[in-house]
């Protein structure tokens, strides 16, 4: 992991506001989101209290075994969450996302879900700092001249 990553809090990077579906939904409205918003993973919630998540291989699962579109999504909804708070450095997620073989962490701030973090926003904010710097070090170079 980058050095300029290292001090960042996991709220900083997080997409906000998390998208979330209700347990009550069906599999199809899971799918129909995240095809709509280009996500492949779902906070679920129960009165606004997270009580799973959804991911497109629990959606494929549920299709490969025959379930209707129609179930429930916490028919097919992973119950046992892994969670990191808004305000732990980024190298902490990162740590626990590769411990737990997961692309995706739920941030919490408090009992409320903040924010998703993914694999693909470590990516990203990666090639941002690198470019940064590159720019820095080319501006400094120019300075020099």
């Amino acid at each position: 992991m980058d050095k300029n990553m290292l001090y960042m809090k996991v709220g900083a990077l997080a997409k906000r506001p998390a998208i979330t579906i209700s347990a009550k939904a069906t599999i199809a409205d899971a799918a129909r989101v995240m095809a709509e918003r280009r996500i492949g993973f779902l906070p679920v919630l129960d009165n606004g209290r997270l009580v799973g998540v959804v991911s497109e291989r629990d959606l494929v699962r549920a299709a490969a075994s025959g379930l209707s579109p129609d179930q429930p999504v916490e028919a097919v909804m992973t119950r046992e969450v892994i969670t990191i708070n808004f305000n732990d450095d980024v190298e902490a997620a990162w740590a626990l996302m590769k411990s737990k073989g997961i692309r995706h962490l739920v941030v919490l701030r408090g009992d409320e879900v903040y924010g998703v973090v993914s694999i693909r926003d470590f990516l990203a904010e990666r090639i941002a700092l690198e470019r940064i710097v590159e720019r820095s070090r080319a501006a400094s170079l120019d300075v020099g001249r």
